[in-house]
């Protein structure tokens, strides 16, 4: 790749930029799985004898039924319903009826690999057309992309919106503004030597500034269409390195960027993950903040100006948990062997050896994997002189140890916290979002509390509370079936049986599908329709 002349230089850069716009030219619609084409979802259509999970209350509504039409509720009740209007008829015979669910922080065109190989460019951009096909199937109606390439995210949001590919409602905020060389400060030439032409053809996911005549700028052209503005906060690297200080904004910039977010109603979000990042939040209005402090235990009085501020979080504890290191030692610290570490280092571990590879393709699992013997083969000291890009051990085992219990204070001072798992991170592959789950569940929050976390209250982080996020009237019909009671068991949200996105049923993991044509019930204990 360093010897190649120029003719070859034009040639792959063309390669890498046509293979990432693919799927915008690709016509064919991505098959529902076991799904009838026969099913005409623009009707009426009943859902009736569900146990419906009232996020509300956190109760169970037994025997409910809904009336679904134009993608909104439009009526529901409990007992026996007529279907008046002559549409389908869902019966799930006692299967638990949740909101659809919300990702409240992923990169949807982002490979989760450390690094990228030219001969894998076409399994990339496969894998970024799954990931939102990931997302619904595990049971995911809404995403919140915190940082894309924004013409390739387009493309895919034209796709999903013809119904030519399977996939959420998106949320997003195009490229993230940042002062050049801050977080995450790769070059991506670095990473792979075509991302500058292809930056041509498919946006760059950083919006990185010198001055702020040019943030000014780049903030102007990266809110087109966008929904929310992101911002880094830090001061520090969490990657391997000697030089451990990176810049930061100016009071200026920040003074300007909050002033234009208000002009132009967009909330803005800030990633942080040290205490000078939290603090930066305290002095803007920031609508959310994204991941946890990890350098301190926050102080009482620091929670209650976070709940004073209605500062909401989403704590992604999953790339947290990936990021548990444990590659780079002979033997593990004795200071990192609390009870909390060792039982996120054995879920890391189950996942990546169990897991993993029914998420991601196997060859980027493996990629990833064995990028993590540099830490030895190489050293922590020089791997970012050799453009290996693994981020600094220490920082996650604190994210950890004192993320626990900075979320579990935040969750007691009635902190609004969101749910998402940094999805399009290395390890972090799309639909595998229980994790977070599961996690929260270790942290202490009860099951009621992680199903609202991660549906009504992301729905207020997005500003869509009154859209999505719970299954009341008026609201669209974004719904996931489940065959267990979420309430009991949170892994339940592991195996969605049904998916609605807007009143259509995107996903059903059953093809035992039972026309209801008459008022006999089937005999199958299957739901059917």
């Amino acid at each position: 790749m360093h010897h190649m002349g120029r003719r070859d230089f034009i040639r792959y850069s063309a390669l890498l930029a046509a293979t990432l716009s693919t799927p915008a030219l690709q016509g064919c619609a991505t098959p529902r799985k076991n799904v009838p084409s026969s099913f005409d979802f623009t009707k009426p259509f009943l859902i009736k004898n569900a146990n419906l999970v009232d996020i509300h209350s956190g109760n169970i509504v037994e025997k409910a039924w809904l009336m679904i039409h134009r993608g909104k509720i439009v009526r529901q009740g409990v007992g026996e319903a007529q279907n008046n209007d002559h549409g389908f008829v869902f019966d799930l015979k006692g299967w638990y009826l949740i909101p659809g669910l919300i990702d409240g922080h992923c990169h949807s065109t982002m490979s989760p690999v450390f690094s990228m190989r030219m001969i894998d460019l076409r399994k990339h951009a496969i894998v970024q057309k799954h990931n939102f096909v990931a997302a619904i199937e595990s049971g995911i109606t809404t995403i919140r992309d915190m940082g894309a390439f924004p013409d390739i995210l387009q493309s895919f949001i034209r796709l999903i919106n013809n119904r030519s590919l399977i996939g959420p409602r998106v949320v997003y905020c195009n490229s993230m503004l940042n002062v050049m060389g801050s977080h995450p400060e790769i070059p991506p030439s670095d990473v792979n030597i075509f991302a500058g032409p292809a930056s041509l053809f498919i946006g760059s996911v950083m919006n990185n500034f010198e001055s702020t005549k040019e943030m000014k700028a780049c903030l102007e052209e990266n809110v087109r269409g966008a929904s929310f503005i992101k911002l880094t906060l830090d001061n520090q690297t969490l990657f391997c390195k000697k030089n451990k200080e990176i810049p930061v904004y100016t009071k200026e910039q920040l003074d300007y960027i909050f002033k234009f977010a208000e002009q132009k109603g967009l909330p803005v979000s800030g990633h942080h993950t040290f205490k000078f990042g939290f603090d930066r939040a305290m002095e803007y209005p920031f609508n959310s903040i994204e991941h946890i402090v990890g350098d301190v235990i926050l102080s009482d009085e620091d929670i209650m100006k976070m709940a004073k501020r209605n500062l909401a979080i989403v704590p992604t504890m999953t790339v947290g948990q990936s990021f548990l290191m444990e590659e780079a030692f002979d033997e593990l610290p004795v200071k990192y062997r609390t009870p909390v570490i060792l039982q996120e280092l054995q879920a890391r571990k189950e996942f990546f050896t169990v897991e993993a590879t029914k998420y991601c393709n196997p060859l980027f699992h493996e990629q990833n994997l064995s990028a993590l013997k540099y830490y030895k083969t190489i050293g922590i000291d020089h791997l970012w002189e050799n453009k290996k890009f693994l981020v600094n051990p220490e920082i996650f085992f604190n994210v950890i140890n004192n993320g626990y219990v900075n979320l579990r204070k935040m969750h007691q001072a009635g902190v609004l916290i969101g749910c998402g798992i940094d999805a399009g991170m290395p390890f972090c592959y799309f639909g595998s979002n229980f994790r977070e789950y599961e996690i929260l569940k270790r942290v202490g929050f009860a099951n009621i509390d992680i199903l609202r976390c991660a549906t009504i209250n992301n729905a207020k982080i997005l500003g869509m509370e009154n859209k999505i996020g719970s299954l009341d009237t008026g609201k669209y019909a974004d719904m996931v079936a489940l065959d267990k009671n979420p309430l009991q068991d949170i892994r339940a949200l592991r195996t969605p049986q049904m998916v609605f996105k807007q009143g259509d049923l995107m996903f059903s993991a059953t093809d035992r599908y039972l026309l209801n044509t008459s008022k006999t019930e089937p005999a199958s204990t299957q739901p059917s329709v």
